[in-house]
């Protein structure tokens, strides 16, 4: 069929080629056409666009975009929502759609509307409790009027798409049940499919490959690496990591750590708040792209991957384990997000604590080295099943066959 595929994120952004652009190429693999409508921030189309360009034109993907709307407010988010409803219906029209694969909430608000009007099959991508993330990570003040009705307008619409949806796909298992109850629907259909890693992308972290991205960071080859990864944001709980920091380096001169994020900047504000000078010269912060990442992942032993629970978590599959599982890199997590717990004890893939505690903070010091062992290739085998493209490939795969 002839699939349209809109999406708010650009697939330029980092979570666009890691986690957009792979899973649009595998559903163009089992689809007559696909088209993509995404919003594209200007300066990532300067310098991106070509390659990804001639990725989509490899796979016979037609790629439209439109330019993000950074400014001027809930104004620029009406306009982008009046552009995003006005070629949708051009590209619907045009090419006959039959299905329109909505990723998240406002996508998913047009693609409603498409249904209503061309007759389309819908899919929900849900992704995540995205109306009251928006609540937790300061977004949205319940109490300001004008957020409090942005919040109660979209949970109805909410309850409206998930009931009216021909298929939904969330992350965890964990957000089932809370999605069928939003719905008020029982006979909801519903498919999991957790945030996936190409395995043939990240490279198994070897000896070779980890001494090669500690002399990249002028680290000692014998230093132990505590790693982060992803964005920064209070909800990531950085603070914790950091002082996972402090008591690490009081019982180990040598160790250092890595973060990897494209917010640089608020990263060393943390830094300069949460330690003391002295400890600098041993946190290396670092932006990388997709391919840049590969080549320095491995000079993590472990990552540390903190986040704040709360209600909207459980929908959270956090897309930085499933790569660090496929370079072979155990983690430390903690409970109260998505599928998490319940995947590392089953692969033995890392451990789980309460990063508001010293004393498990102390257990991950002490036994740094044991869960380090978790990793290498037993641990990617074994996460491949679980979190490899692969898997998302078949079960995309199975949500258009059912349609």
């Amino acid at each position: 069929m002839i699939v349209l595929y809109i999406t708010y994120d650009g697939i330029l952004d980092p979570l666009g080629e890691s986690q957009i652009l792979p899973y649009i190429k595998g559903i163009s693999c089992h689809q007559d056409k696909v088209i993509v409508l995404s919003f594209e921030k200007p300066k990532r189309i300067l310098n991106g666009y070509e390659s990804i360009s001639e990725q989509m034109n490899d796979f016979g993907i037609q790629w439209n975009f439109i330019s993000f709307t950074s400014s001027f407010g809930l104004l620029g988010k009406a306009w982008d929502l009046l552009r995003m409803y006005c070629l949708s219906c051009y590209l619907t029209y045009k090419h006959n759609v039959k299905i329109v694969h909505a990723r998240s909430h406002l996508p998913t608000q047009i693609g409603l509307f498409l249904k209503r009007i061309f007759g389309v099959k819908l899919i929900f991508d849900f992704r995540g409790l995205w109306v009251d993330e928006r609540v937790d990570k300061g977004g949205w003040d319940l109490n300001r009027l004008s957020h409090r009705m942005q919040f109660n307008y979209f949970k109805s619409l909410e309850k409206k798409m998930l009931a009216k949806s021909n298929k939904i796909v969330v992350l965890t298992r964990k957000v089932v049940d809370e999605v069928v109850r939003l719905s008020d629907n029982s006979d909801l259909k519903v498919t999991v499919i957790p945030c996936c890693a190409d395995f043939d992308h990240f490279k198994l972290s070897t000896s070779a490959r980890k001494n090669n991205a500690k002399n990249y960071f002028n680290i000692p080859i014998d230093a132990f690496v505590y790693g982060y990864l992803g964005s920064v944001g209070n909800m990531y709980m950085l603070d914790r990591f950091f002082r996972l920091f402090t008591l690490a380096a009081k019982h180990d001169s040598k160790c250092h750590a890595v973060l990897i994020t494209q917010d640089v900047f608020a990263a060393q504000k943390l830094m300069k708040s949460y330690l003391s000078k002295k400890l600098f010269p041993r946190i290396h912060i670092k932006s990388a792209n997709r391919k840049e990442i590969i080549n320095i992942l491995p000079a993590m032993d472990i990552m540390i991957s903190f986040v704040l629970p709360s209600y909207a978590r459980i929908s959270m599959s956090p897309t930085k384990i499933a790569e660090c599982f496929s370079a072979g890199i155990p983690i430390v997590s903690n409970p109260g997000i998505g599928d998490v717990k319940e995947i590392v004890e089953k692969i033995n893939g890392g451990v789980i604590v309460d990063p508001f505690l010293d004393d498990n903070l102390m257990k991950i010091v002490n036994k740094r080295s044991e869960i380090a062992l978790k990793g290498g290739v037993r641990l990617r085998n074994v996460a491949r099943p679980m979190l490899g493209l692969e898997l998302a490939n078949m079960l995309y795969k199975s949500v258009y066959k059912e349609l």
